[in-house]
């Protein structure tokens, strides 16, 4: 099976691009890309799912149930499910870019209506991947934080030359992988195929099947990549 790609400057509509949608067979999760001008909020809803979301610019402020959380460049942020939330952007530093991600019940039920609610009051999670001790792995947001689909990784920058599992020419698991190009220009193998893939894009790698990260360019590589919650026992 083929991974999907997409681009988010291909795909964007002035306000959001689905970039992994129900359409896909996504095991998971889906993605969307997404952006808040200065003044203005996401949806303001609650719903009995959870969101995952990584702000790529901007800075602002996280509302949930009333409490003011402030959010930056960076940042995952677990959001609970029943939950009331919105973000809004007022930290002066222009638009807000980030994506997000939704276990599939949220697709299928069409999602939440524009309002919203009185919520559990548990607080979201909120952490920078600069706060990652990188001896000790890369997972941003994980089953310690409460979340029970998927974990939230923040991979180490490919260096130009680097390889993935070099020492294996690649690896294969069970599980898919959703990944977003922050930064520079990669090559993925899946399936004996060679794919470019650009900052902006969106991969889902479907499981079992033989992958490998190249970075042939002159610049580093930098992803964010969601796995199923069981991928956590396994080394990423």
């Amino acid at each position: 099976m083929e991974p999907v790609i997409r681009s988010t400057n291909e795909i964007f509509d002035g306000a959001r691009a689905r970039l992994v949608t129900l359409e896909d067979n996504p095991p998971t999760c889906t993605m969307t890309f997404s952006h808040i001008k200065p003044g203005e909020t996401s949806s303001h809803h609650i719903h009995a799912w959870e969101h995952e979301v990584y702000i790529i610019q901007g800075s602002g402020t996280l509302i949930c149930d009333g409490k003011e959380y402030p959010v930056k460049a960076g940042d995952a942020m677990f959001i609970p499910p029943n939950v009331d939330h919105y973000t809004l952007n007022n930290g002066g530093q222009g638009d807000i870019h980030r994506i997000e991600i939704n276990p599939l019940i949220a697709a299928q039920s069409g999602g939440a209506p524009n309002d919203g609610g009185q919520g559990t009051g548990v607080p979201p999670v909120i952490r920078n991947h600069t706060e990652l001790d990188r001896s000790q792995g890369h997972v941003l947001l994980g089953s310690k934080d409460g979340a029970p689909n998927y974990v939230m990784l923040h991979n180490d920058p490919m260096a130009p030359g680097a390889v993935s599992h070099a020492d294996t020419g690649g690896h294969t698991h069970e599980w898919e992988h959703v990944v977003y190009m922050l930064e520079g220009t990669a090559t993925l193998v899946c399936g004996g195929k060679d794919y470019t893939v650009t900052a902006g894009d969106s991969i889902l790698v479907p499981p079992n099947e033989h992958h490998q990260w190249k970075n042939e360019s002159q610049s580093p590589v930098v992803r964010v990549t969601y796995n199923p919650i069981r991928s956590e026992a396994a080394e990423h």
